[in-house]
């Protein structure tokens, strides 16, 4: 692995404000198709295309068109990175239309693809956003 991981979570965090398309190119160049990402209570994904198929889910039914990450802690052993981080979601006005508290756990494999993605969160924030 030519990057630390935590170096790539914390690049990979960063283009979620740059808006879909580059979040799908980055989704696509860092999972593999055994990937799972899990949101604790709420959803599971294996993949790339399951992935962007629940993000555009919760895109529509939320209204944002982009998510501003601010991460807040982010700390590595190995191959793991930890992240306390609060998600605003953004409307394609400019304006936030929610925030939520958000824990990672985000797991590579040796050659800094993402093998396991879980997502912390209090689901009834998350339920509690409308645009």
């Amino acid at each position: 692995m030519s990057r630390a991981p935590i170096d790539i979570i914390r690049a990979f965090l960063d283009v979620w404000s740059e808006g879909p398309e580059p979040l799908e190119k980055a989704i696509r160049d860092l999972f593999r198709p055994d990937t799972e990402w899990v949101n604790m209570g709420l959803s599971k994904t294996v993949g790339a295309d399951e992935a962007l198929a629940m993000g555009a889910k919760f895109e529509a039914a939320m209204g944002y068109s982009k998510i501003l990450v601010e991460t807040l802690h982010i700390a590595a052993n190995g191959n793991v990175v930890l992240t306390e981080r609060m998600d605003r979601l953004i409307a394609a006005d400019g304006r936030e239309i929610g925030a939520f508290a958000i824990a990672g756990i985000f797991e590579l494999d040796d050659d800094g693809r993402l093998v396991r993605w879980r997502d912390y969160t209090d689901p009834s924030a998350v339920a509690g956003i409308h645009h």
